[in-house]
C-alpha cells in the first residue's frame, strides 16, 4: 500500500496507513503513528511510558463513491 500517499491525501502527516478494509459502502484506512514515543504534555520531553492509546474514527470525504 502507498502508505505516505494515503495519509498525505487525508492530511494526517504523523500517521502511516497499515491496512485497508473495503466494504460495499466504506473504504476504511487503518493507520498508526509513525513514531513509537510521545511527548509529555507538561514538560515536552520524551515520555518514558505511554499510559493509553485510544482508537479514533475520522470520517473524510467520499472516495470512489464510498464513504471513507
Amino acid at each position: 500500500m502507498h502508505n505516505n500517499l494515503i495519509t498525505d491525501l487525508m492530511d494526517l502527516p504523523d500517521l502511516v496507513a497499515t491496512d485497508l478494509i473495503k466494504t460495499e459502502e466504506y473504504l476504511v484506512f487503518v493507520a498508526d503513528y509513525k513514531i513509537d514515543h510521545v511527548k509529555c504534555p507538561v514538560c515536552g520531553k520524551k515520555a518514558e511510558k505511554i499510559h493509553d492509546r485510544k482508537t479514533q474514527m475520522i470520517q473524510d470525504t467520499s472516495l470512489r463513491d464510498k464513504k471513507t
